[in-house]
C-alpha cells in the first residue's frame, strides 16, 4: 500500500492549486436553507477551467515532477473529467499529457482535452478498460501515471477543498461528499479531522456503484462486476487500500441514492438553483432529498463537484421531469 496522506501534503498542495486556479466559491442557498431548516452551503467546484474538482488533485501531482519527468509526460485513464484535468494541468505546468478515455466518451471532451495539448486515444467502453493501455504506455514510454483517485499527491489536491471550506465557514457541522473511487471524499475528509473540525462527513455513492462503502465494511478493496449509473464519474469497480484506510479512519458514513434521486437532484439545481451539476456533482443534495442525509439545524456544505453533464443528458433529465409534472 502506498503511503498515506497527510495534513502536510494538503497544505502544501495548496500552495499549488492557489498559482493556477481560481477559488471555488462557497455560496449560501437561502432557499435550501429554509427548505430544510438548515444553513446550507454549495461549495462549488463547476466554476473550475474543467468545471470539476478533478483539476487539483492533477496540478499538484503534475507539479511534482520534476524537470527530465516533464519532458518525458504523463498518462491517465478516465471516463472523462480527470482526463481534462490532467489536461488542463499539464499545459499549465509545462508537460506532455497522454489521456486515453472510453470509445463512448462525448466528442466535445475529446476535443477539450486536444485544445490543451493533450494526446488523446481511446479504448473499451468504461474507465476500467482504459487502464491497461494507460499503463502500457507508461511502461513502454516512460511516463508518469496519473491516477485518478488512488495516489497520496491526488488525494491531498482534492483535500484542499476541506481547507477552504474550513476558512470560509470555520463552524461547519456537516459536509456531504459524492463519492467514486474514494480519493475526494478521502482528501476531504482528512483535511477536516486533522485541522481539528468536529464536522461530520458524510460520502455518497450510486446505488449501483458502491464499491468504497462495500470495500469499507469489508476492510480491502471490493471489486464490482458491473457498476453503473447515470452519475458516470462515480462509476469504478473498485477502489485502492489507501483510499479504503483514509474511508475508514475520517469518513463517518456512507450512503447510497438510486438513480431517480440523481437525476431529481440534477433537475433541482437547474430548475431551482439555476446551477449546471452533471449527475455525480448532484449526488449530495439528492441524499438529503431522499433522507439518506439530514442536515436539520446543522451548518451544513454540499460539494457540487462537477458540472460535466451533456446537452442530450440534461434535455432527457429536464423532458422526463416535465412529464412527471405534467401527470402530477
Amino acid at each position: 500500500m502506498q503511503r498515506e496522506t497527510t495534513l502536510a501534503d494538503v497544505v502544501a498542495a495548496r500552495r499549488v492549486v492557489d498559482r493556477y486556479l481560481p477559488r471555488a466559491p462557497l455560496e449560501r442557498s437561502p432557499l435550501l436553507s429554509d427548505e430544510l431548516g438548515a444553513d446550507v452551503h454549495l461549495k462549488i467546484e463547476t466554476f473550475k477551467p474543467t468545471r470539476t474538482f478533478k483539476v487539483r488533485g492533477a496540478l499538484n501531482k503534475i507539479a511534482s515532477l520534476g524537470p527530465a519527468a516533464r519532458e518525458r509526460g504523463v498518462v491517465a485513464a478516465s471516463a472523462g473529467s480527470h482526463a481534462q484535468g490532467v489536461a488542463y494541468a499539464a499545459w499549465a505546468i509545462g508537460a506532455r499529457a497522454t489521456v486515453v478515455m472510453p470509445r463512448g466518451v462525448p466528442e466535445t471532451i475529446v476535443r477539450l482535452c486536444e485544445a490543451y495539448g493533450a494526446d488523446v486515444r481511446l479504448e473499451g467502453a468504461m474507465y476500467d478498460d482504459t487502464l491497461a493501455l494507460a499503463h502500457r504506455i507508461e511502461r513502454d514510454e516512460g511516463k508518469t501515471f496519473v491516477h485518478p483517485y488512488a495516489d497520496p499527491l491526488i488525494v491531498a489536491g482534492q483535500g484542499t477543498i476541506g481547507l477552504e471550506v474550513l476558512e470560509d465557514l470555520p463552524d461547519v457541522e456537516l459536509v456531504v461528499v459524492a463519492v467514486g473511487g474514494g480519493g475526494l471524499i478521502g482528501g476531504i475528509a482528512l483535511a477536516l479531522r486533522a485541522s481539528g473540525s468536529k464536522a461530520r462527513v458524510v460520502g455518497v455513492e450510486p446505488e449501483g456503484a458502491d464499491a468504497v462503502g462495500r470495500s469499507v465494511r469489508a476492510g480491502h478493496p471490493v471489486t464490482l462486476d458491473h457498476p453503473f449509473s447515470v452519475a458516470d464519474k462515480l462509476v469504478a469497480k473498485s477502489t485502492d487500500m489507501l483510499n479504503v484506510t483514509l474511508a475508514s479512519r475520517y469518513v463517518d458514513e456512507l450512503v447510497t441514492v438510486g438513480e431517480a434521486d440523481l437525476e431529481r437532484a440534477t433537475y433541482e439545481y437547474l430548475d431551482r438553483l439555476s446551477l449546471l451539476v452533471e449527475p455525480s456533482g448532484a449526488a449530495p443534495l439528492a441524499a438529503v432529498r431522499a433522507g439518506k442525509v439530514d442536515p436539520r439545524t446543522k451548518r451544513t456544505v454540499l460539494v457540487v463537484s462537477g458540472g460535466n453533464a451533456t446537452a442530450e443528458l440534461i434535455a432527457r433529465i429536464t423532458g422526463e421531469r416535465a412529464r412527471v409534472t405534467a401527470r402530477a
